[in-house]
């Protein structure tokens, strides 16, 4: 009996210090916002990412694609995940428990080739790994060389011992590259040495970390919370210089003007004060919110442009069942609506920015062969669309009901529409001059304005009685309550992501499967969109499958680069 006590106790010890060592042997979180250099241009943190795995696979598309990918849930073993935490198990069992990761664009390279602006963004994973170097290495190493596979087949790949530990592979004869650092329980992959060197620097204190910007820590800290899958963060700085490259191709000039680049900058610098997103799991999907921070005066100033008025719902006959993306503004005076974004850059900015960016909201009418806009929206009553009528039309077309018919065709034809340059017709069956560049519709108390390459294959569809009836989409649009809705087919990007992730497993999805796969998610294809002015500044905030993860997933396609045609 003695020896029976004496055993049970020296059990019950054992299972106590087991329990104790697991407990503090858990991984301490730290900031990864330190390892990120301060001049980042987009930082994410993911700080659990066994919490976003477990997100994903409750999503009702993965749900419904589980059949075809053959990819069941993970488990949850408890005391298997508690081991891991504590350092115990496969070495890659335990980096996915244990690590925190964030994800750093450092810089957007970009070249132009003809009528073409190629852009490659700099980027570099951080992973806080908790683990020692000595057990995380080889897994690192061979994780590079199997990404670098995956990314762009044959490769080269070697290894060397510097300030950190190296890997780096590349494509013969190309710029290609990924390259890996390990450094005490720091991993860094790149697409350059310098995007990783930079996080490098960042994180031993030679170069500034983005914990310098008292914004980003305010901001994360009033938007972040348990809840919470991911965080971004883009600085008003670089809100301002991305927004610098963007605008020159809306005004059609080309990119490398240095001046007018530093112009926006600094004007574009006057009115936003960052970008801040997060992601958390909700109804079967991902919620993405963002918030596009603003001055306060600039806030009140805008106001007019969110302010609602009656519903109107019977646009919906002039939408195509196939499109692509659609915005619904209900704004209550699209002229009004108009002036008080022309007035809060104005009001902010001096005359020659005013002037430019006045030209750059001038230019987002101009593909519908708007000119003045002023004169033009005050014939038109709310809803305003604008929409891609399909995926094969690069373009779109603009919907607005009409209240003043005969002041619209004449301010059309005295504008863009003059001479041979575009034509305005009466009904849905009008046959459209393809030579004429841009094609005004009038019909039951609307009208429909664009390019004529993008109305023809819009107004084909309707002549076909192919008017959108998905009643799912149009009771969503009857509920929010947002003065901006998007709708967008988010169905290549789902399949994409899914086929993506399959690859990454070492599973290619046959011809076969791809098919039934594309049609298990033609009933989640849509990802919607409401847009509305807060306190703070705009506020947005999308519904889909898979959120913003999915893209961040395309950042391992063969190439990463985007090209954006002028």
């Amino acid at each position: 009996m003695k020896f029976l006590r004496t055993s049970l106790v020296f059990v019950l010890l054992l299972i106590v210090f087991a329990a104790g060592w697991l407990w503090f042997n858990r991984p301490s979180p730290v900031d990864l916002a330190k390892y990120a250099p301060a001049d980042s241009l987009l930082y994410v943190e993911l700080n659990n990412a066994s919490d976003l795995v477990r997100a994903i696979q409750q999503t009702d598309v993965w749900k419904a694609a589980a059949p075809i990918t053959h990819s069941n849930a993970s488990s949850d073993n408890k005391l298997a995940m508690m081991a891991a935490r504590a350092g115990i198990g496969p070495i890659d069992a335990v980096l996915f428990a244990r690590a925190q990761f964030a994800l750093v664009v450092v810089n957007l390279n970009a070249s132009e080739q003809e009528d073409t602006l190629r852009v490659k963004p700099e980027f570099a994973l951080i992973a806080e790994t908790h683990t020692s170097a000595w057990r995380t290495k080889p897994a690192v190493m061979s994780a590079v060389k199997q990404l670098a596979s995956f990314v762009y087949g044959a490769s080269n790949c070697s290894e060397r011992s510097g300030d950190a530990e190296y890997v780096e592979c590349s494509v013969a004869g190309g710029e290609r590259k990924i390259v890996g650092a390990v450094e005490g329980t720091l991993v860094v992959v790149g697409n350059t040495e310098n995007a990783v060197r930079t996080c490098l620097e960042a994180k031993r204190g030679t170069r500034p970390n983005l914990l310098s910007d008292p914004e980003m820590v305010r901001v994360r800290a009033s938007l972040v919370s348990n809840q919470t899958l991911g965080f971004g963060y883009v600085s008003a700085a670089n809100s301002a210089k991305l927004f610098s490259w963007a605008a020159p191709l809306l005004m059609r000039v080309g990119p490398g003007n240095r001046q007018l680049e530093q112009l926006l900058a600094v004007s574009a610098g006057k009115i936003l004060r960052g970008v801040a997103w997060t992601a958390v799991s909700t109804g079967g999907g991902i919620e993405d919110r963002y918030l596009f921070s603003l001055e306060p005066d600039i806030v009140s100033r805008l106001q007019p442009a969110f302010e609602m008025t009656q519903r109107d719902e019977n646009f919906w006959k002039l939408v195509p069942q196939g499109f692509e993306s659609l915005t619904i503004y209900r704004s209550k005076e699209p002229a009004t609506a108009w002036r008080s974004l022309d007035s809060a850059v104005a009001f902010k900015l001096d005359a020659l920015p005013a002037v430019l960016f006045g030209t750059l909201l001038k230019s987002s009418l101009t593909p519908y062969g708007i000119s003045d806009p002023k004169e033009a929206l005050t014939t038109l009553a709310p809803p305003l669309l604008t929409m891609r009528p399909s995926a094969a039309v690069e373009g779109s077309v603009l919907v607005a009901r009409v209240t003043d018919e005969a002041r619209l065709r004449r301010s059309l034809a005295q504008e863009v529409f003059r001479g041979d340059n575009g034509q305005i017709v009466q009904g849905l069956q009008a046959q459209l001059d393809p030579e004429l560049e841009f094609s005004a519709v009038f019909t039951d108390g609307y009208v429909l304005l664009g390019r004529t390459e993008n109305m023809e294959p819009c107004l084909a569809a309707l002549r076909r009685s192919e008017a959108l009836n998905d009643d799912k989409i149009k009771q969503a649009s009857q509920e929010s309550s947002a003065a901006i809705v998007t709708y967008a087919n988010d169905e290549l990007r789902l399949r994409d992501f899914i086929s993506t992730l399959m690859m990454l497993q070492g599973r290619r999805l046959s011809t076969e499967e791809t098919a039934r796969l594309q049609n298990r998610l033609h009933d989640y294809s849509f990802a919607s969109t409401e847009t509305r002015l807060g306190s703070g500044g705009i506020e947005r905030t999308t519904r889909s499958a898979f959120g913003q993860f999915s893209t961040f997933v395309s950042l391992l396609g063969a190439e990463s680069s985007n090209v954006v045609g002028r």
